[in-house]
């Protein structure tokens, strides 16, 4: 028999996980929204896939990356923890709290090793123990990242791996994969790999709208900006307080 011409046109009718190159895939798992209406609209589901491994990539930490994914981290319910492992500096208790994030409670683990690491977020990703885990795992390994997707797929966990600009080179099971880079007002993020097809420009998100200056000052450095997240000598700054 000779499929239907409406078949050949729409693929994505015979299964939820096909889709045209030239279309967004239709979302297989739930999606929480990222808050951020530019950014919805090129992803998948219109926003962070839940049980499955997202990776972000940045050039330094605390350029903005907790405040992008501070809207969906509000939205989640507080029976179950949010999750910090191996964060590159403290979290602030003060900056959770002033972000609306006090009904969330903030698990902080720290480990030794990167086998370590991964195997935290292992564990925890099996026995779904919290609603959103965030870690920091420079240098892992694809075939470790892969055994990562495929327990979260056994949960509704919001899993997102932050790492190196560099580690993008490599293969990641991760089906959405984006990169930050810091911009005056927040960030520029490019969509590095999706369900779909790709994403040539990059999406500029606000973060600080405060910092919108007049053109009349445009030709003036701006001495307003953030310190680094990165540690000084004699204290310690979080990668919250960006």
């Amino acid at each position: 028999m000779k499929p239907s011409s409406s078949i050949l046109r729409h693929p994505e009718h015979i299964h939820s996980g096909l889709w045209k190159g030239s279309q967004l895939a239709q979302a297989q798992r739930p999606a929480l929204s990222t808050g951020f209406s530019q950014l919805d609209d090129e992803l998948p589901g219109r926003g962070w896939p839940l049980g499955a491994l997202i990776e972000i990539s940045l050039e330094r930490p605390g350029i903005g990356e907790i405040a992008l994914l501070r809207p969906a981290l509000a939205q989640l319910g507080g029976e179950r923890s949010i999750m910090f492992i191996q964060p590159p500096c403290a979290p602030h208790f003060h900056c959770w709290t002033n972000w609306g994030l006090h009904g969330q409670r903030l698990l902080w683990v720290q480990t030794d090793t990167l086998p370590d690491t991964l195997w935290a977020c292992d564990k925890a990703l099996r026995h779904n123990a919290c609603s959103a885990l965030l870690c920091w795992a420079p240098g892992a390994r694809a075939q470790s990242l892969r055994r990562l997707h495929l327990a979260a797929q056994q949960s509704d966990t919001l899993l997102v791996m932050l790492r190196s600009p560099a580690d993008t080179r490599q293969p990641c099971a991760a089906p959405l994969r984006l990169g930050l880079r810091p911009a005056e007002q927040g960030l520029q993020v490019s969509i590095l790999k999706r369900r779909g097809p790709a994403c040539e420009h990059t999406i500029p998100i606000v973060l600080h709208p405060e910092r919108a200056y007049s053109s009349s000052a445009a030709s003036h450095v701006s001495l307003d900006q953030p310190s680094s997240a990165l540690s000084q000598p004699g204290c310690r700054v979080s990668s919250l307080a960006h």
